[in-house]
């Protein structure tokens, strides 16, 4: 009776690796069972098969987070020191280089921060004060921590290991509305899944131009009545 359960058992578990969203009375009808007297053990063998910690892999945390980037803004005019170098671009921009990652900075103020890996927001934060502090360019603490408030995450990729190779995909349907790309067996992460999701352009000029209009001069006059007798 035992090799005839497990026997029932493993005919159930091929019918839903060849089609999970079967039912229960679907499995009856394709093994050929009554469905009235065995119900019951095939909805418990397909919640075990369903729920099987090889077959679901559920929530889980990516492996590796990678090419991550972010972007600051320092007061204009900024003279740095040690470290830095002026590149070819016709920007002018500056490039500075370290352990931690690079950055570069233009005559605008913006400062893009790339973060080797493993990426965090403590490494930009750290990257940024070596540029910026410890080479004298920023000496004042308050403007110093002004700058690293407005830090601001811009895109990273998150690697999630699926355990075998998949086929060669890339999904950039929500790229320009969402900034999301989704890559699957990658040449350089063949078994895993790989999501590229970056903070929109537009959305970081709507950004920049809201905090203008929110920015009030710190001295306002009262406004004059001029209705007053």
């Amino acid at each position: 009776m035992k090799g005839n359960s497990e026997t029932l058992t493993q005919q159930i578990k091929n019918e839903l690796e060849k089609n999970p969203l079967l039912t229960a009375k679907k499995l009856c009808i394709l093994i050929g069972l009554d469905y009235s007297k065995y119900a019951n053990y095939v909805n418990k063998v397909k919640s075990n098969w369903k729920y099987y910690h090889k077959n679901r892999q559920g929530s889980i945390c990516p492996s590796d987070v990678h090419c991550w980037r972010g972007f600051a803004y320092v007061p204009c005019g900024l003279k740095v020191g040690e470290g830095w170098n002026l590149t070819r671009a016709r920007n002018r921009m500056l490039l500075f280089r370290n352990g931690l990652g690079r950055m570069e900075l233009f005559e605008t103020g913006r400062v893009n921060l790339f973060v080797r890996k493993p990426a965090s927001l403590g490494k930009a934060y750290q990257l940024f004060c070596d540029g910026f502090f410890k080479t004298q360019a920023i000496t004042d603490v308050k403007v110093l921590e002004a700058c690293l408030k407005g830090l601001r995450f811009k895109s990273a990729h998150a690697v999630f290991e699926t355990k075998q190779r998949l086929p060669q995909l890339t999904i950039g349907l929500f790229d320009a509305s969402n900034g999301i790309t989704i890559k699957v067996g990658d040449r350089s992460h063949q078994n895993s899944v790989e999501v590229v999701f970056s903070f929109m352009d537009w959305a970081e000029r709507l950004e920049r131009k809201f905090d203008s209009l929110t920015e009030f001069p710190k001295e306002v006059r009262p406004l004059r009545n001029d209705y007053s007798i």
